[in-house]
């Protein structure tokens, strides 16, 4: 779809607990009487239905791209809650790809969505990717796409949400025509631009004791850190109690707010550990973490985790070289259980005054995307934002 001359972004948030009335009151705020070239919906679990996508879809004309996906959780300004956030996007060229859960492997399903790049032509873009962290190493996902894009071409998203419930993401997808509902599926929206698009990312969690080399791992599971067992080792290094291998919800709760951080040149990308094996003293990941690679045990204090969202933000925004128009904010679900509501709230809170009065809409996702210079892709416990110029 081609770009006209003047760029616009807005966003729409509402609460009505009918699915439907929310999408298309969300929808009205965010285009505030104008056309869009591109919807990006986010919208809790209890929202996520065709219905209300079919709502969106319809109140913005009934013949825009949209892509979108359910959520653990979404923000704007105004605060956060279960419902919809539709984000309106004008001026800009967009083109959009839905790939459908198992129709083809994660690395394909990459290739796939980020091919809507190829119908882009313009001196600035960028691929949105919205993935699905229930469907196995999204990393693989990350890998595809960039097949496609390139060194040059940035990738930046999340991953679908299912307010943590382990059940299974939603997708909401429109080519301009009929309006999808695809359960754990991969979307793709490429973007261009006259002016830069900023990329922000920030974690707010440091190393804490020696290093460990993965010396033995398979996709997301790690089965030796240091040639021992690597739930021995996690257990030892963390104080974890050895009961709680035997107690999966109480491992899990125990372990996503104590994650491991793998080693890059700029920093660490943050690695969440989620289930242990105790007959094979493994444990898993929520993404690769490859055999031979150095990883730390990593700390946190609430300052630290608060100031990611702002931090990240404010990036984004340096990186567009003018004023931004707008926002895509993606932020990890298990940040918001390590911070506990209070500090929820207040790292929403610095994150508005910090960009204040630029306007953004995001969510709390199972997974943070962002693969450019020196960012490899898939993160977790982290901030990733997308800056409109």
């Amino acid at each position: 779809m081609g770009a006209s001359a003047e760029r616009w972004f807005g966003v729409g948030r509402s609460l009505a607990a009918d699915p439907a009335k929310a999408g298309a009151e969300a929808c009205r705020e965010a285009l505030g009487g104008r056309r869009a070239g591109l919807l990006v919906v986010f919208a809790s679990l209890t929202h996520a239905t065709r219905e209300m996508a079919e709502a969106v879809h319809a109140e913005a004309g009934g013949d825009v791209l949209m892509i979108g996906c359910s959520t653990s959780g979404e923000f704007t300004p105004d605060g956060r809650g279960a419902g919809v956030v539709v984000n309106a996007l004008g001026g800009y060229d967009v083109s959009v790809r839905a790939v459908p859960h198992d129709s083809v492997d994660l690395y394909e399903a990459g290739i796939r969505a980020a091919s809507c790049l190829d119908d882009i032509d313009a001196e600035n873009r960028v691929v949105l990717l919205l993935g699905d962290g229930r469907s196995g190493d999204q990393q693989e996902m990350v890998r595809g796409a960039y097949t496609v894009a390139g060194a040059l071409v940035p990738l930046v998203g999340g991953c679908a949400g299912d307010n943590v419930t382990q059940t299974g993401t939603f997708h909401f997808f429109s080519d301009g025509t009929e309006v999808q509902l695809l359960p754990n599926a991969v979307l793709g929206a490429a973007l261009g631009s006259p002016v830069p698009f900023g990329i922000g990312a920030a974690h707010g969690w440091r190393r804490v004791g020696e290093p460990m080399v993965v010396s033995r791992s398979e996709n997301g599971i790690i089965h030796e850190l240091d040639g021992e067992p690597a739930l021995d080792v996690y257990l030892r290094r963390t104080g974890g109690a050895p009961e709680l291998a035997n107690d999966p919800d109480a491992f899990l709760q125990f372990a996503t707010v104590r994650p491991l951080g793998l080693a890059r040149r700029t920093g660490e990308d943050i690695r969440v550990i989620f289930q242990a094996d105790p007959e094979t003293r493994s444990i898993f990941g929520l993404a690769d973490t490859p055999e031979g690679a150095m990883v730390w045990f990593m700390e946190a204090d609430t300052d630290g985790l608060v100031d990611a969202a702002p931090t990240a933000a404010s990036a984004a925004i340096e990186g567009v070289g003018s004023e931004a128009l707008g926002l895509l904010v993606f932020d990890c679900c298990v940040r918001s259980i390590a911070l506990g509501a209070d500090g929820t709230d207040l790292a929403a809170s610095r994150l508005r005054d910090a960009i204040k009065p630029t306007p953004y809409g995001g969510f709390y996702s199972n997974g943070e995307i962002i693969r450019k210079t020196q960012a490899k892709g898939m993160h977790h416990l982290t901030v990733v934002a997308l800056a409109f110029g």
